[in-house]
């Protein structure tokens, strides 16, 4: 027999309010600068300890933040990911937009997505932000941060393996950095830098360059050093 109790409305409802009252006030004050305390008054909770009986901790807090939105980011990367995969003529720039446009994407959820691009550059910055994206244990948890390896890899054949894994994570600092600077030249008056379509793309040009740029004389002897 099933011991485990379906949530109720209400329940769904007060931790929907503390979510998307935790992402505004991370995304604008910073994740470190916000406490639990600040979060329930703002969602007006009369209960004090309410973000401790619904999630426990501001780490799970956080999960939940990504827990939102991994369902619509891996939704779309998944059907990417898919069609690069049965198509012969799929390029380097077609695995990166995988990666990054899910993610842009979110510029145009008005629930949060615009909060969650700004957290997600505040975590990258921390070193952060692969602990808040590994899977929450849930059977039917979306794979938010999925294994593209086998998509990379031919066309990196010619970067040693260190300096790949070294880029990648060069590239998930570039896309979530520049993600969230662009959400203030979104408000520019000058039209190119407000057009998300002309970054983003850019941003997949620009991360395209890193990862395929031949080493350097001086980055192999550093690399044959160690």
């Amino acid at each position: 027999m099933n011991t485990h109790r379906k949530p109720s409305a209400r329940t769904l409802a007060t931790r929907a309010k503390l979510v998307a009252t935790a992402e505004n006030l991370f995304a604008e004050q910073g994740v470190a600068s916000v406490s639990l305390n600040e979060i329930t008054r703002a969602a007006e909770q009369k209960n004090r300890n309410a973000v401790h009986y619904h999630f426990g901790d501001k780490d799970s807090l956080i999960r939940a933040i990504f827990e939102k939105h991994a369902v619509p980011i891996a939704a779309q990367r998944t059907a990417m990911i898919n069609a690069i995969s049965s198509s012969p003529n799929a390029t380097l720039a077609d695995v990166i937009a995988a990666l990054v446009k899910p993610v842009a994407a979110r510029f145009e959820d008005e629930d949060g997505g615009l909060a969650y691009i700004k957290i997600s550059a505040q975590l990258a910055a921390s070193n952060l932000l692969r602990y808040f994206h590994k899977q929450s244990g849930k059977e039917d948890a979306p794979e938010y941060w999925p294994d593209m390896a086998h998509l990379w890899g031919p066309y990196l054949e010619e970067i040693p393996l260190a300096l790949r894994n070294h880029r990648m994570s060069l590239m998930v600092g570039m896309m979530f950095h520049g993600l969230a600077d662009h959400a203030i030249f979104r408000e520019s008056d000058e039209p190119e830098m407000a057009n998300t379509e002309l970054m983003v793309n850019n941003l997949i040009d620009s991360i395209g360059a890193m990862l395929a740029a031949p080493a350097s004389a001086s980055t192999v002897a550093a690399l044959n050093s160690v």
